[in-house]
């Protein structure tokens, strides 16, 4: 019986989650942004620009490095200055810090059922 409680506060909280506004807003910013192209070519370049400099610093080229850190960096001032992909990403984050904050409480509270 608790397995079928606990399977349902899931799904309430689930259902929570896809009517809360704040969730609602992201999932839509995140349709704009993997709509909008010239977006997308921002960020795989940026991506590849960050492989670089993880590649050029692996062979300790650190003059180019460099070069590749400040054009990653001028890639993402302007990733970060269009203001739809600077709130998706910032709502990620902040989305981010919840589910490991709910993992965590989880975690903890599956510990304690274990260890009693």
């Amino acid at each position: 019986m608790t397995e079928i409680n606990n399977l349902n506060s899931i799904v309430r909280f689930k259902e929570k989650l896809e009517n809360d506004s704040e969730f609602k807003r992201y999932r839509e910013l995140g349709v704009k942004v993997h709509q909008n192209k010239k977006l997308l070519a921002l960020y795989e370049e940026y991506l590849n620009l960050q492989k670089e400099v993880v590649n050029l610093s692996h062979y300790q080229k650190l003059e180019a490095k460099k070069l590749k850190e400040q054009e990653l960096q001028s890639l993402q001032d302007e990733l970060y200055d269009n203001p739809l992909f600077n709130e998706y990403i910032q709502m990620q984050v902040e989305l981010e810090e919840l589910f490991q904050t709910i993992a965590h409480l989880i975690e903890n509270h599956v510990n304690r059922y274990f260890n009693e």
